[in-house]
């Protein structure tokens, strides 16, 4: 996909706040396309017999996900803590991506199941190719699939958004999904090769699997609070490290919180400051490290007095 191409689409143009404008509905346009694409395939795939089809739909169902994860961690995740909430609703993002991943790894055994029972039965004969509906449903899954990456592309390359590249390249493998598909569909109904169809759904299945593990893992790791890299946290060290009046970093905890982080620190600054002076201390560390991280992250500084 070409830079020039991306310049020349009408879906999100030159201009920076049309980008903006471009953000704030790109996640829900994701969500709201996704469904209908996984739906559509579904239906497509149980009128035309297809393995591969259905197999496609649960790709788009993936991209679904991922799109209303995304959508989640904004909208929720980035509530600020309350009385009832002290920690925020970081987590709220990772148990939906833990229910969904479990959901769609079921989906995804089924599937796996039934393609190698299709490739049995072609083998003896028993089993025939799919309709051509499926292939004309596979062509506009392409097309469809294709100009979503362009239009999620251009809004993260412009605002340099990690979420909608992320899902960008998640539309784009779908649609080369859905070429695979095609050509099996061709295949079977006019080479005779019918044991393509389950044979594209099965290469399907094993890839979902792999990708719905990683996401349910991505959750847990979210869930059980694992830790973030070391590097990261020596980073958030020399940033404190610097600030006028720390003396030392005594103890950083850091973890993954949602869309943003959660850092529990203590400083060391000199015995003879005042508390006020203290205070006015760790709220330039929290602001310094906020700048580093992004507003969604949530730093709680305690210190204590630095004797040589």
């Amino acid at each position: 996909m070409s830079r020039a191409s991306l310049s020349n689409s009408n879906s999100c143009g030159s201009d920076f706040q049309e980008c903006r404008r471009c953000e704030k509905k790109a996640g829900w346009v994701a969500v709201y396309a996704n469904l209908s694409l996984a739906v559509f395939k579904a239906i497509i795939g149980y009128l035309s017999g297809s393995k591969a089809i259905l197999g496609d739909a649960l790709f788009s169902f993936k991209d679904f996900i991922a799109a209303l994860v995304v959508v989640i961690g904004i909208k929720i995740s980035g509530k600020p803590a309350d009385e009832q909430h002290p920690y925020g609703h970081g987590k709220v993002e990772y148990i939906a991506l833990f229910l969904i991943s479990v959901g769609l790894i079921i989906a995804t055994i089924f599937l796996f199941v039934t393609s190698i029972q299709g490739i049995w039965s072609s083998y003896y004969g028993m089993d025939r190719a799919p309709k051509m509906i499926a292939f004309w449903a596979a062509l506009i899954s392409v097309v469809a699939n294709y100009k979503l990456a362009q239009y999620l592309l251009c809004v993260g390359e412009k605002l340099n958004s990690p979420s909608m590249l992320a899902n960008a390249r998640h539309n784009h493998s779908d649609a080369i999904s859905s070429i695979m598909v095609a050509g099996a569909v061709l295949g079977a109904r006019y080479l005779g090769l019918v044991f393509l169809d389950s044979l594209v759904a099965l290469i399907e299945a094993v890839c979902l699997l792999v990708m719905s593990f990683e996401m349910l893992k991505d959750a847990l790791k979210g869930l059980f609070d694992s830790a973030l890299p070391s590097k990261t946290v020596e980073h958030i060290e020399s940033i404190a490290q610097v600030v006028p009046g720390v003396r030392k970093v005594a103890k950083v905890v850091a973890r993954h919180l949602g869309q943003g982080l959660s850092i529990d620190m203590t400083i060391k600054i000199d015995h003879s400051l005042s508390h006020q002076e203290g205070y006015l201390i760790v709220q330039h560390v929290k602001e310094s490290i906020q700048a580093a991280f992004g507003n969604h992250t949530t730093v709680h500084v305690l210190f204590e007095p630095y004797v040589p």
